[in-house]
């Protein structure tokens, strides 16, 4: 059922939530990190691989000349997350996994808090596995080519242990466990266990740890009884794998399995515990009856081992340590404050050469900033310290043009930060503190911004410096259930802003947000279309244009991808444009300078004259991978559409529809300077596609 809501709106000022990467937006939850997983989500929807229908398009070769590599445009500083360690002569470090792309592991001195080492992780964007052997080895889990890496701090050395995913669908390790250097591993989206001998190279895979869970979120490894624990999702469910009989027992009460996955699995005792998500619950089982022996509500992702001093663990709720008494399971609150938004992502204990620090010392990651937590356990002193990591290229997002192609908007994935890169003087303006983009629209001097998390939309004047006021806040739709601002235009005359979302949490599809700047006042139609979610906007003279995905709340709608409009002082009321193809998805809306409407729809180019309501299509790629970002076009200034799709660069000729392909593979986005050269991404890099001039052709 459609509801409109109309609401006065609050502008807030922008600061820095630090449990966020480099997220800057009001009364953002700082104590959970964007996760991988819920971002890539979306990207990675299962469909069949790209082919390339070769009999009707021009494929140019030779076109090496042509493209030249300008280089990475974003740079951030954002810890995924933490372990603590020692070498054989006692001196302790903290490891981080830094998000890159590459991503990289960072060895900091936990005495000096200075940066020792930083190791590439080569074939990894991100990492979410980590953990320290008894001998000081620190190992690490990460996504893309699901390669596992190890650093030794007693001889310093550092291995790529190569790729231990052998599953089709699985993309990422999700958590590992390290026992005597073999490590024991999980995975995403086949929802694997894997064991890996790091003495003898031997792989083994235990396939999947419960029928038709993709996520093997968390492992735990019982060396005395061997036998494994592993949290699925989603829903959330417990496995215990017997590796000696292969017997899987899977135990979670159904009163837990409304949680999506299990974040967290330690042994305490006889006790293992499991870290609920999101659900903030920590729930203990006794290890023989696999029976619920307590629960604890936290906050930190994680808790603590079992004190060396007393029989008690550590966990942090709303910005505060507590201890747990094992013993009487009293919590005490010990009223040491973290900074405002954060919590423990990690905790270890620490011996420190540092007479603050006598004994034993908990020590943790709270934010993604790199601020370390040390609490001391015989003294309670404690303190909070920003580490100087190392900032790691990021893997590039969304591009825009401005309206003279004077400049390119281009943001970072996962991380954020927005570069502003200036094609005649090869210069880039880096702004690291705003989150990934979903969407942005120029209108005159401002830049509009569809924002993730919670779908919030900010506007950048780009007449002033960037401040804490600017970007602004305009709108936040996450109260409707909205996470993603997936398609935004503006209308000048009327003085407004449109956005179309990706729901997350809400029952039906996406919303139709429409910001009045005058007014300062928002309008909301919920599930505007159908269960599906709005994917690109179009304003063009009295209309503005819209394409939906049928994926919406990780669900897949069974009608296809809607072709719609409306006029933007009457938005209740929407017509449809019936298209002569099928389609999941439909990525991208522009307008030529004949009026011209066009648009990809999945691998298909699909032009609709608004004044004969003639439709012409033309299909590039049989199939496509599902990515919701998969296409993306544009009008040239010699008249010609270019753009990407599914990795390749094409020119298509308005007139016959004719296809040439530019570039085979690696080009995403597309952006356009004033001399007409092309600009897309691959990666952390921003690459050029310069056209050859006349002599160079007739040569």
């Amino acid at each position: 059922m459609k509801r409109k809501i109309l609401t006065l709106v609050t502008i807030f000022p922008l600061f820095l939530s630090l449990g966020q990467p480099s997220v800057f937006a009001e009364e953002i939850d700082a104590g959970t990190p964007v996760e991988q997983e819920d971002i890539e989500k979306i990207e990675d929807q299962e469909t069949p691989e790209t082919e390339i229908n070769e009999d009707e398009v021009e494929v140019v070769e030779e076109i090496n000349k042509n493209i030249s590599l300008v280089g990475p445009q974003v740079f951030q500083t954002s810890a995924l997350t933490a372990a603590a360690g020692s070498d054989e002569l006692g001196n302790s470090y903290m490891y981080f996994v830094m998000h890159g792309t590459p991503s990289a592991l960072a060895v900091v001195d936990m005495n000096t808090n200075e940066l020792k080492h930083t190791y590439t992780l080569s074939k990894s964007t991100s990492a979410w596995g980590l953990d320290v052997d008894e001998d000081g080895t620190v190992w690490v889990g990460g996504t893309t080519d699901g390669n596992v890496y190890s650093y030794n701090p007693n001889t310093n050395e550092f291995h790529d242990h190569g790729n231990m995913l052998t599953l089709p669908k699985d993309t990422a390790i999700q958590d590992i466990d390290a026992v005597d250097g073999i490590v024991y591993g999980s995975t995403a989206y086949g929802g694997s266990v894997f064991k890996y001998d790091s003495s003898t190279g031997e792989l083994e895979n235990f396939g999947q740890a419960l029928y038709k869970k993709e996520f093997a979120k968390s492992i735990a490894y019982d060396q005395e009884a061997d036998v494994l624990y592993v949290g699925v999702g989603s829903k959330a469910d417990l496995v215990k794998i017997d590796l000696k009989t292969k017997k899987k027992t899977a135990f979670l009460p159904n009163e837990y399995k409304d949680d999506k996955y299990v974040r967290d699995i330690k042994f305490i005792g006889d006790k293992i515990f499991a870290r609920m998500d999101p659900s903030n619950r920590l729930v203990a089982f006794d290890k023989e009856t696999l029976e619920v022996t307590d629960e604890i509500e936290l906050n930190s992702r994680t808790i603590s081992l079992i004190s060396p001093t007393e029989e008690a663990i550590y966990y942090s709720k709303e910005n505060s340590l507590y201890k747990y008494d094992l013993n009487t399971k009293e919590h005490v609150n010990l009223n040491v404050s973290l900074l405002k938004g954060t919590e423990l992502l990690n905790l270890d204990f620490a011996e420190l050469n540092d007479p603050n620090y006598p004994g034993t010392t908990l020590v943790g990651l709270i934010d993604n900033a790199g601020n370390v937590f040390k609490y001391n356990l015989e003294t309670g002193y404690n303190e909070i310290t920003k580490m100087e990591l190392p900032a790691q290229p990021v893997t590039l997002y969304t591009m825009i043009q401005d309206e003279k192609r004077e400049n390119i908007f281009i943001n970072g994935y996962m991380s954020g930060g927005l570069a502003i890169y200036n094609p005649k003087t090869n210069q880039s303006t880096l702004h690291k503190d705003i989150s990934q983009i979903e969407s942005m629209t120029i209108m005159g001097d401002k830049l509009y911004i569809g924002a993730y998390p919670r779908a919030r939309v900010l506007e950048l004047d780009l007449t002033k410096p960037w401040g804490p006021m600017n970007p602004r806040e305009i709108m936040r739709l996450g109260e409707f259930g909205q996470e993603r601002s997936t398609a935004i235009t503006a209308v000048p005359k009327l003085g407004k802003v449109f956005v179309g979302t990706y729901p997350e949490t809400s029952i039906g599809g996406g919303a139709l947000a429409i910001y009045d700047l005058k007014e300062n006042k928002q309008e909301v139609y919920e599930n505007y279309i159908y269960n599906q979610s709005l994917v690109s906007f179009l304003h063009h003279k009295e209309y503005i244009y819209g394409g939906t995905s049928i994926h919406a709340n990780y669900q897949v709608n069974e009608r296809g991808a809607r072709f719609f409009r409306f006029r933007p002082d009457w938005p209740e009321e929407k017509e449809y444009i019936h298209l002569p193809i099928e389609a999941s998805m439909i990525t991208s809306i522009i307008a030529d300078k004949n009026g011209t409407i066009w648009a990809m729809a999945d691998g298909t180019l699909v032009s609709y004259n608004p004044e004969t309501k003639e439709i012409k299509t033309k299909q590039i790629l049989d199939l496509i991978s599902g990515r919701f970002r998969n296409a993306k076009i544009i009008e040239g200034i010699d008249g010609n559409i270019y753009g990407t799709v599914e990795g390749r660069l094409f020119k298509a000729d308005p007139k016959t529809l004719d296809i040439e392909i530019l570039v085979k593979e690696g080009a995403n986005e597309i952006a356009q300077d004033a001399e007409g050269n092309l600009y897309y991404r691959n990666q952390a890099d921003l690459w050029k596609y310069t056209f050859p001039s006349e002599e160079a052709e007739k040569k």
